[in-house]
């Protein structure tokens, strides 16, 4: 059996016989690229250069450089200008594979060629080989491996100006050592544990909109939106392998709130961030993200580093990516997929680190995937659950898989579930099994009823719950829509991702679609206050797997009057306010939303009197309603009992001292 000579021994031989060849240590490898031509300079002694071209005969190349002796592929071929009778001669440079050149002159010699390559998909094999770069030039040796980050156990950098080798490796605990970047046409050698596909960017980016203008935004916001751009663009490349063609993709950034609601019109969508996709192939997709988004400061911006700012840009990067592989068929698929998938992407993207199975399956309180599997039921932390499950038994780049093996389908007749079973080697009603019985255990599930007392009430209502004790643990919890003199079911995560210990639940009930609501006590009736932490709350202990009963009483009228707040006066005009309604007895107060028209306006629990106070947000003061202007002392608040419909009130303030005068 032949020994193989590894491409380190024979270029660390080749260096010491090349030491009085030696330039200056000065790191020069590449000139910067231009559209049609990359320029790499080529030392005396030995080149590591990368063959991104169409095949060509070796022999081509001798006649491109006068200075060129010999050309090595690493492993065990060669080829040599006098032609000489090698037993194993190197015929053909492949595209994706990395050359040794050995130059035999006292000068260094430019080299320029065509700076677009055959191809930027490469299939790779494990061990130890040379591979040529095709990407942007001036990139650093982390980021051109990133893709293979995976299946990388190192990597080493030739100098080709100082004749030596610079180790490097993918794992953050080895120093990371002074290299110069790689370009275009250059070759790395690296060492692969498993073979991989690896995609190289193009180094275009998608055109980039302002709509509102950047006149009125600092001169280094554009620089960090497109260096952010740039970011997910080659992300999405390096760890998952796609890419949107540039020129069918605009980002579109509104500047001004003016512009983000012309665009939202324009769109027919109420989303602060959004994708959309043309139906017809070829067309152009646009993103649309707020300026918001992005830090607005000078400090900020001259600090920002790419990737740190913007997530939704990712999230929403990944749409078009699925519209891009899977086409029509998309518009099939459950919200869910499309969202959760969506939401993994962003993650993996941006390396964020996952939590454990328990932290991530918390996120949500739903159980029955099939009940989620329509189009519009865009629910993204189902998905961000399920598509977790889903990445466990197929990984990472299943997410991709599963666009690209729907794309495959006959939209007319073939249903999405076959992408599913092909991708996820499950099928879509096996997985809905499998989803609830790996969640179930998590849970305890609460069933009750909401009755209601005295008048009837027509009210939509949805119950929610809050965690005790629970410190710096997000959760989603989806609200269950009920109404009075119904069931309900609502499902409660047992215990904290970090703790054993039994969750314990306070229940409120809200009207839907506003902001009104009260907890339920002891007795099930319902009490005042949106806050729902206190000893007078009915606390549910989630020790169970089920607990049944639970029994809501609720109030004549609940959340069906509304009242009305109208600040006027010359004062009033130009502060800036807040508006509670409060209770005489207790010390409860509701904050109450604004309407465009300036009026604070809400629904209130119950029928009874109710207490109005003010804050000035600006001199940080604040006043009760009176009978005739206002009071600090609450016991001589003016009472508004709220009339069936809606009740409306206009408050008058002239000057600061009306809220801000004390001892009234």
């Amino acid at each position: 059996m032949r020994k193989r000579r590894t491409t380190r021994s024979l270029a660390v031989a080749a260096a010491t016989l090349a030491l009085l060849l030696l330039c200056a240590g000065v790191y020069q490898v590449s000139a910067a690229d231009d559209d049609d031509s990359i320029t790499t300079t080529l030392h005396p002694g030995w080149n590591l250069i990368g063959w991104i071209h169409e095949a060509a005969p070796a022999s081509a190349l001798f006649d491109q450089l006068a200075g060129l002796n010999l050309i090595h592929d690493g492993d065990e071929r060669s080829a040599r200008r006098d032609a000489s009778d090698d037993p194993a001669p190197l015929q053909t440079l492949q595209p994706g594979r990395g050359y040794w050149l050995y130059i035999d002159s006292e000068q260094p010699v430019a080299w320029t060629r065509p700076a677009e390559p055959v191809t930027r998909r490469f299939h790779l094999e494990p061990g130890e080989q040379l591979v040529a770069w095709t990407g942007p030039s001036d990139r650093s040796i982390a980021d051109v491996l990133l893709g293979l980050r995976d299946q990388l156990t190192v990597a080493w950098r030739w100098v080709a100006a100082d004749q030596r080798f610079i180790p490097w490796s993918p794992n953050p605990d080895r120093p990371v050592l002074d290299m110069p970047a790689i370009n275009r046409g250059e070759a790395v050698q690296i060492n692969l544990v498993e073979g991989t596909e690896w995609l190289h960017p193009t180094g275009d980016l998608p055109q980039l909109q302002f709509a509102g203008g950047l006149s009125h935004l600092p001169r280094l916001y554009r620089g960090v939106v497109e260096a952010d751009l740039r970011f997910v663009v080659e992300r999405f490349v390096a760890r998952l392998g796609v890419e949107v063609p540039a020129e069918r993709l605009h980002i579109r950034i509104p500047t001004t709130p003016e512009a983000h609601e012309r665009l939202k019109a324009a769109f027919h969508t109420f989303y602060r961030a959004w994708a959309s996709s043309p139906d017809s192939v070829g067309g152009t997709s646009v993103v649309v993200i707020p300026w918001t988004c992005w830090p607005t400061g000078e400090a900020e911006l001259a600090s920002a580093v790419p990737g740190e700012d913007c997530g939704t840009l990712a999230h929403e990067y990944f749409h078009i990516v699925q519209h891009e592989l899977a086409g029509q068929i998309r518009e099939r698929v459950p919200g869910w997929l499309l969202e959760g998938t969506a939401m993994w992407a962003e993650d993996i993207v941006y390396d964020r680190t996952q939590a454990d199975f328990y932290s991530i399956q918390s996120v949500t309180n739903a159980l029955n995937l099939a009940a989620y599997s329509g189009r519009y039921d865009y629910h993204h932390y189902l998905g961000q659950a399920a598509t977790a499950l889903l990445i466990e038994r197929s990984g990472d780049h299943s997410i991709v898989d599963i666009w690209r093996n729907l794309g495959e389908l006959d939209v007319r007749a073939q249903p999405w579930q076959l992408a599913f079973a092909e991708t996820f080697g499950i099928s879509f009603a096996d997985f809905t099994a499998d989803f609830y019985e790996q969640r179930r255990p998590l849970f305890t599930v609460l069933t009750g009823h909401v009755t209601a007392i005295g008048a009837r009430t027509s009210t939509q209502l949805h119950l929610e719950w809050d965690r005790l004790n629970v410190s710096g643990w997000f959760t989603d919890w989806e609200a269950v829509p009920v109404r009075p003199g119904e069931a309900f079911t609502i499902n409660l995560m047992r215990s904290s991702p970090s703790s054993a210990d039994v969750a314990e639940y306070h229940i409120r009930l809200l009207r839907r679609g506003t902001r009104c609501g009260a907890a339920v006590g002891p007795d099930g009736e319902v009490v005042w206050g949106p806050v729902t932490r206190g000893a007078d709350l009915a606390t549910v202990r989630a020790d169970a797997a089920s607990i049944d009963g639970f029994e809501i009483q609720l109030p004549e009228e609940f959340c069906e009057r509304r009242l009305n707040v109208q600040l006027v006066g010359s004062y009033a005009v130009s502060g800036s306010f807040s508006v509670v309604f409060c209770v005489p007895e207790n010390t409860r107060c509701s904050l109450v939303s604004q309407r465009a028209d300036g009026v604070f306006a809400e629904f209130v629990p119950f029928v009874r009197p109710y207490q109005i106070r003010v804050y000035d947000l600006d001199r940080r003061c604040d006043a009760y309603a009176a009978a005739e202007g206002f009071t600090s002392n609450r016991a001589g608040a003016r009472l508004i009992e709220p009339r069936q419909g809606s009740t409306s009130l206009r408050l008058r303030l002239d000057s600061p001292t009306d809220l801000c005068r004390t001892g009234r």
